[in-house]
């Protein structure tokens, strides 16, 4: 029964892990830039630059899903 209960909890553990990494994906993909959205129209290229910096989003995917994953653990949803 515990083996059971053992295999269950690793397996609902590989689901979470998927469904946020499909649900970050997604989020990632779209062909929306949100910093432009955060800019406005009228920025200039090193306020959004600089913008892009301070969100994380210049790193690499695996960095900003690390980041995302870390932040859900100590509960930030945003």
């Amino acid at each position: 029964m515990i083996a059971y209960l053992g295999r269950r909890v690793i397996q609902s553990l590989l689901i979470l892990l998927g469904v946020s990494l499909i649900t970050f994906a997604l989020l990632y993909l779209l062909p929306a830039d949100p910093v432009r959205q955060i800019a406005g129209r009228s920025a200039t290229p090193e306020t959004v630059e600089n913008i892009r910096r301070q969100l994380g989003l210049d790193q690499p995917f695996i960095i900003q899903y690390w980041h995302y994953l870390t932040s859900l653990l100590s509960g930030d949803l945003g």
